[in-house]
């Protein structure tokens, strides 16, 4: 399978973003709109990294994504949203990065990457969950227990998952993207 690796540290990814959602939204009305977020969040990724090299994948995927805030697209408070729970779940999964939502928001600022009025609105979202604090996911047992069961991902996971995101977004925009690099076989591709 082409680019396996980036194809499995995504689907943990997806794994730590659902259980963010469990853990810090209660509202019902909020939690029923994140995780229907959460079925398609990346996918965009699987599906091209099994045609396309990483580095143009994730360069796609930050110029199409809302929740990216460097897209320069226009951010609905749900996309805010799913900023913050990007943020919050990355030290789960990706060792290269340990900061907790907050203190990766303060970390940006101070780079120069995010201005303060945007930072604002994410940490007043962060306020509503209440990981408006650095603090040190590494403490979440429970999380890490359960991300545990995500070591081993198999190529029949990775498919099964690309395979559903295709059936239920057959317009999506990484599947214009793949027909657009394989005008005529891209029907028969996916």
């Amino acid at each position: 399978m082409k680019n396996y690796e980036w194809c499995a540290y995504t689907y943990r990814h997806r794994k730590a973003f659902l259980y963010v959602i469990e853990k810090l939204i209660h509202e019902e009305t909020l939690k029923k709109e994140m995780k229907k977020r959460a079925k398609v969040h990346d996918m965009d990724k699987m599906l091209l990294y099994l045609f396309f090299g990483q580095r143009e994948v994730q360069e796609w995927h930050v110029k199409n994504q809302p929740h990216h805030l460097e897209s320069g697209l226009g951010n609905t408070y749900f996309d805010l949203v799913e900023t913050v729970i990007d943020y919050e779940c990355a030290p789960y999964t990706k060792p290269d990065k340990p900061l907790n939502a907050y203190d990766f928001v303060c970390k940006l600022v101070t780079m120069g990457y995010l201005k303060q009025g945007k930072a604002d609105e994410l940490i007043r979202i962060m306020h509503d969950f209440g990981i408006d604090h650095s603090s040190e996911v590494a403490g979440d047992e429970e999380g890490f227990a359960y991300l545990k069961q995500f070591e081993e991902i198999s190529e029949e996971m990775i498919l099964y998952e690309v395979i559903c995101y295709v059936r239920e977004n057959p317009e999506s925009a990484a599947m214009d993207y793949l027909k657009g690099h394989y005008p005529e076989g891209g029907e028969a591709v996916c």
